[in-house]
């Protein structure tokens, strides 16, 4: 990314509080790489036109951090805020500003003294920001979504030479080895995973394969695959209580495996009393890829919780 952003969530503290931030702004016509996709800031898409801040004084020579959302890593948690997108010639989705919990995501690696004056406002103001959010509740981050998969069936897809290493390189290379022997390394080949798997994949569990480079290997669940039932969503979680209750034989056997591999065993229920567990449980929890997979508490009802008691 550059020393520009876009998609500004302008009414955000951040840019507000204590006081606004005036940015430098230019207009320039949407990129080809940017068509057709969409984004947590651009939910609708790009316009044709769009406008640019300047956070930086002048382009840096070099390179700056940038944080893709649509791979995932730990956008998917409930009360992440994605607060301003850099200037990226690699994809639509990478963000600049953001914040989970206690963390705040500043990718812009200048000093203050390069910094145009809107964007050491809005240093100050996330400092502000940040103050006020030291009770929030930050998730560990264990490993990246399976949004990323998603992201190599059309990342440089349509250049006019296109972007290879996502598909013949990234992609398999996050997979565990039994899967990773039958992959093609094709687009085409991307796509069918997608379809077939995506709803199934996880990573993360203790005993699971890590690579030095892709860290967690993802595997695709048998069990919730035989039954479909994709493992985020809450009618999987409400069959596999109920097949583990009433079910028979191996449909039985997997509900009970899929429980066991997605609930956290911190409110895993000790005496299997999945209905009593679910009553208590249900408007308390959500399920998070980047966590490593689990059915656990949302964090935001967890900051409630412990904000009532005080």
């Amino acid at each position: 990314m550059d020393h520009l952003g876009h998609g500004l969530a302008l009414q955000h503290a951040v840019f507000q509080h204590p006081e606004p931030a005036k940015f430098e702004w230019t207009e320039a016509e949407r990129p080809e790489h940017y068509k057709g996709f969409r984004s947590p800031l651009y939910p609708e898409g790009v316009p044709a036109r769009y406008r640019l801040a300047k956070f930086e004084k002048t382009k840096p020579n070099g390179w700056n951090p940038t944080l893709v959302s649509h791979e995932g890593f730990f956008t998917d948690v409930p009360g992440f805020e994605n607060i301003a997108e850099a200037h990226s010639g690699k994809a639509l989705g990478s963000l600049s500003l953001a914040r989970q919990g206690r963390y705040f995501y500043w990718g812009y690696s200048v000093d203050p003294a390069r910094m145009t004056d809107g964007a050491k406002q809005s240093l100050v103001n996330t400092l502000y920001y940040m103050h006020s959010k030291r009770d929030s509740r930050t998730v560990p981050f264990v490993c990246v979504t399976r949004e990323k998969f998603r992201v190599f069936t059309w990342l440089g897809r349509h250049r006019p030479k296109p972007y290879l290493r996502g598909v013949q390189e990234h992609f398999p290379g996050s997979l565990v080895p039994a899967l990773r022997k039958g992959f093609e390394r094709t687009f085409e080949a991307a796509d069918e995973f997608v379809k077939t798997n995506l709803p199934y994949v996880y990573a993360g569990k203790p005993g699971m394969p890590k690579d030095a480079k892709y860290g967690w290997l993802f595997d695709v669940d048998r069990d919730a695959q035989a039954l479909g039932t994709p493992n985020n969503e809450r009618k999987s979680l409400e069959r596999w209580i109920a097949l583990a209750r009433e079910g028979k034989g191996e449909d039985r056997e997997r509900a009970r495996r899929c429980l066991k591999r997605y609930v956290h065993p911190d409110i895993y229920p000790k005496d299997d009393d999945w209905a009593a567990w679910y009553a208590k449980q249900h408007d308390r929890i959500c399920f998070v890829d980047s966590t490593g997979f689990w059915w656990q508490v949302d964090p935001r009802v967890l900051e409630r919780e412990v904000a009532g008691t005080r």
